[in-house]
């Protein structure tokens, strides 16, 4: 057990904005930054003011996490509602990925009795440390189009962005943008809006609560994987005694 903590506790002392503990208390307890970074994305919105959404059941909820939200879902002034996700690990699903949050959001976006036109813009988006798309770009959009006439797109109201921390062009975005994918790639800081997230970061480090949740839960996931491997290990040889035995009774 004490390899484990120890391990944790290295991990804590690393942990940057890539880790969700932190990235998802970093923008869900500081409304200012989410605004700030959903303005420097979706600058053609306009967006002006953001809050949370009110949902009636919260899947990722954890009493570890004193039940804050591993993603971070916004709604801004004109009903439009937003989730932000952070994705270190390439598990090439992020399409359905994707899909499934989009459904989670669109659930919502019409209440009882309203008209489909009246379906409130959803938005999905992803940060992501590695180029999912292979293109060396540091932006994607998604949309649906018709398969007949790809210059068609059929609306939705479902917007997808995904966002790669690992291009080297970014001469397609604004400088803000990149600042903000430079700091989830290598942590440093390049403008205000990088300095302000540094800040809160090592303010969320300092945390004596928030260490506490990160250690706690992290120890019960080695723990789960370390159980995980031994029973492995051990079905492994179990089996290679049984068929052994049936070897030498032939």
């Amino acid at each position: 057990m004490w390899k484990i903590e120890r391990e944790v506790e290295l991990k804590w002392q690393q942990a940057t904005i890539k880790d969700d503990l932190i990235f998802t208390w970093l923008f869900f307890e500081n409304k200012k930054l989410t605004l700030r970074l959903l303005q420097i994305i979706l600058p053609e919105l306009n967006i002006k003011k953001v809050g949370d959404t009110q949902r009636e059941n919260n899947q990722k909820k954890n009493k570890i996490y004193r039940g804050v939200r591993f993603d971070v879902l916004a709604e801004d002034e004109k009903g439009r509602t937003y989730d932000i996700e952070m994705q270190v690990a390439n598990n090439d699903d992020l399409g359905k990925r994707i899909s499934y949050y989009q459904g989670k959001l669109s659930a919502k976006s019409l209440n009882e009795g309203e008209k489909f036109f009246e379906k409130r813009d959803t938005y999905v988006i992803f940060i992501c440390d590695f180029d999912y798309f292979g293109l060396n770009l540091p932006m994607y959009h998604t949309t649906t189009r018709l398969e007949e006439d790809i210059n068609k797109v059929v609306d939705t109201g479902e917007y997808n962005v995904i966002l790669n921390s690992r291009a080297t062009d970014f001469s397609t975005v604004s400088t803000e943008v990149k600042a903000f994918l430079k700091y989830v790639r290598d942590n440093k800081v390049a403008d205000d809006f990088t300095k302000s997230l540094d800040k809160e970061v090592v303010k969320i480090k300092s945390s004596t609560e928030v260490r506490e949740s990160f250690m706690t839960w992290e120890e019960k996931l080695a723990e789960v994987e370390y159980h995980k491997g031994k029973s492995t290990m051990q079905s492994i040889f179990k089996y290679a005694i049984i068929k052994d035995v049936k070897e030498q009774s032939v």
